[in-house]
């Protein structure tokens, strides 16, 4: 069986259409889901099945109870950033499913997931990630420990701000804290840092480091319909797994990277931030 592709975000945002339509155009026999609510039901077409969340939170209810908020943004979007991977677990469980290739509802994806060496690219990224079953099973144990005992949750928060996790002196607890500390300690991988040979699955399209630069995102280019990003140090160009439009800004362009919208004319194209527009390269 293809493995399936899950999304999951609680409101009506009009991105949501792009991100679930790039994925099932890139991966045509993957199933694709939205774990949504009613308000974003519409967007769940050209082949997603939308499924409602809200059938799958009795243990999410239930982490809710013990959860301890120490983070900038409001307790309830924090909460819910915890809350989703025991909805997913449960969903999972629910419908048998043993593994899927999760993404944050700002994901744009451009490959097929099913590639064996994708497995490994595991819990590393909290926003574009291969899950398992028993991975869920025990991340979601651990999760639960870590707010339930005392030591541990000051362990926890010690961890966050050894991260250098903070701001204005506020350690951010996230679950993104949690997954790199399982990374680290239980998953026995090594880091990837999403790359795969002559491509990779983005971290931020916000942070170039590496990558060439745009108005201080990644310089992507389209060849062929292919999208790439050009190494700094040695011009080796790198093929786009995925590109995550992280915040709200960023959003704002997802649209332009939906694959019917990707110039395949002849030539290199580079996305143009300040105009929205993709431009010949000269």
């Amino acid at each position: 069986m293809t493995l399936p592709i899950i999304f999951m975000h609680r409101d009506d945002e009009d991105y949501l259409a792009y991100s679930l339509r790039q994925a099932k155009m890139s991966n045509p026999r993957s199933p694709v889901y939205l774990l949504g609510r009613e308000a974003n039901r519409k967007y769940a077409s050209s082949g997603a099945m939308h499924v409602m969340m809200d059938s799958y939170m009795q243990t999410a209810q239930m982490f809710a109870k013990v959860y301890q908020h120490m983070h900038v943004m409001s307790y309830e979007y924090n909460l819910f950033c915890f809350q989703r991977w025991f909805i997913l677990r449960d969903f999972m469980r629910k419908n048998r499913i043993q593994g899927c290739f999760y993404l944050d509802s700002d994901v744009m994806l451009y490959t097929q997931v099913n590639k064996p060496e994708y497995r490994a690219f595991s819990m590393e990224f909290a926003w574009t990630s291969f899950v398992g079953l028993d991975t869920l099973d025990r991340f979601c144990n651990l999760t639960m420990q870590y707010f339930v005992n005392p030591q541990m949750f000051r362990l926890l928060v010690q961890k966050t701000i050894e991260l250098d996790q903070v701001i204005e002196g506020v350690p951010l607890v996230s679950d993104m804290v949690l997954c790199l500390l399982y990374f680290r300690s239980y998953s026995g991988q090594a880091h990837t840092h999403g790359t795969f040979g002559d491509s990779f699955f983005d971290e931020n399209i916000n942070r170039p480091r590496w990558a060439e630069s745009l108005s201080g995102k990644k310089k992507v280019y389209a060849i062929d319909g292919q999208l790439y990003c050009k190494d700094q140090a040695s011009g080796a160009l790198k093929r786009l797994n995925s590109l995550h439009f992280q915040g709200l800004t960023a959003k704002s362009y997802m649209k332009d990277f939906w694959l019917p919208h990707i110039p395949r004319e002849p030539g290199v194209h580079y996305y143009d931030y300040a105009s929205s527009q993709w431009t010949i390269q000269n």
